[in-house]
């Protein structure tokens, strides 16, 4: 009687064809799978930074006089930058600071409410965080700032920058999610007329 069944070296072979198959379609899942999960978080990152972004852009813009009358900026660097801005519209000007935290690679927003009669910067700073995992680094300052000749094209002002001449801030925000996984970095930009202290742009 002749034997149809398997020899054990085809079994072999069939097992082991069987598990490359296998192998190869479990990586290419897990491959799909990773690369969602990136583009997921590379979105989320983007829509975050853009609000964030919005909400700053805003407040910078509104800049005006502090409640004292003092001027509208107080300081800039390239890590922070300090003005004032009725943020709780009650037209009174606040005293805002948005500033890059070392510790923690955030975006922080520091708030002191005027307060008083005649109204004066005395309370205790508020602070949120508007954003995590940033990634800027020394070489992509957080703000840069152009006077009243900038063109689109110009060079950002040298530090120290006199804040007299501060007509325009730019924002540069790079989100690192997981620095392990590729795509790298969300880069966002955006920048901020401060329309009460324009003059050429």
């Amino acid at each position: 009687m002749k034997n149809t069944g398997f020899s054990i070296i085809e079994f072999i072979f069939a097992v082991v064809i069987a598990s490359i198959i296998g192998f190869v379609i479990t990586t290419f899942a897990k491959d799909i799978l990773s690369l969602n999960s990136s583009a997921q978080s590379s979105m989320t990152a983007m829509l975050e930074g853009r609000k964030i972004l919005s909400v700053m852009v805003t407040e910078l813009r509104s800049t005006i006089p502090s409640a004292l009358g003092s001027y509208p900026i107080e300081s800039v660097a390239t890590s922070t930058v300090v003005f004032f801005a009725d943020v709780n519209s009650d037209d009174v000007a606040d005293r805002v600071r948005y500033f890059l935290d070392p510790v923690t690679l955030s975006v922080k927003r520091g708030v002191i409410l005027a307060s008083g009669s005649p109204p004066a910067y005395t309370e205790q700073e508020s602070f949120s965080t508007l954003i995590t995992d940033i990634s800027n680094g020394a070489s992509t300052p957080l703000f840069d700032y152009y006077d009243g000749n900038y063109t689109g094209s110009s060079l950002p002002l040298s530090m120290p920058v006199n804040i007299l001449d501060v007509r325009l801030v730019k924002i540069t925000i790079k989100i690192e999610r997981d620095p392990n996984r590729a795509p790298e970095l969300t880069t966002l930009t955006s920048q901020a007329a401060l329309r009460n202290l324009k003059d050429n742009i």
